[in-house]
Formats: C-alpha cells, sequence, structure tokens
C-alpha cells in the first residue's frame, strides 16, 4: 500500500487578502502599508504578492496592548 506524504509549511508570499488575514487586519490597511512603502509588493504574473518577512516587521513593530489598571 502507498502512503502519500503530505508536507505542509507556511507560505513565503500571501496575497492581498491572505496578508490581510495575516495581519488581522483589513485589505484596505495593506493597501496603505503599501502606499507607505511600509511592504513591497511583488508580481505574480498579474496578481499582487506581497513576502511574510515584511508582514512579520509590521506586526513586530504593533504596539501592545497596555493593561487595565483594577
Amino acid at each position: 500500500m502507498n502512503q502519500i506524504l503530505r508536507i505542509e509549511f507556511p507560505p513565503r508570499l500571501f496575497t492581498r487578502e491572505m496578508a490581510a488575514y495575516y495581519l488581522a487586519c483589513s485589505p484596505r490597511q495593506i493597501d496603505k502599508y503599501r502606499e507607505l512603502r511600509e511592504i513591497t509588493p511583488l508580481m505574480d504574473g498579474s496578481r499582487v504578492k506581497y513576502r511574510r518577512e515584511d508582514l512579520d516587521r509590521i506586526a513586530d513593530r504593533m504596539p501592545e496592548k497596555p493593561e487595565r489598571a483594577s
């Protein structure tokens, strides 16, 4: 009996919608990051994609929510 080997790994490139989901923001916010040149778009044929490294850099700069005083 042959088994099919399935390897799963995170993507390196994200579409606009996937990038928004990854950062838990709206696709319009991805457009703003692009306009501010915080992420560099890549072309895959006619589709625009974004590097995971750029998205991680944005996430790393997001401020933490301070705890509320009791």
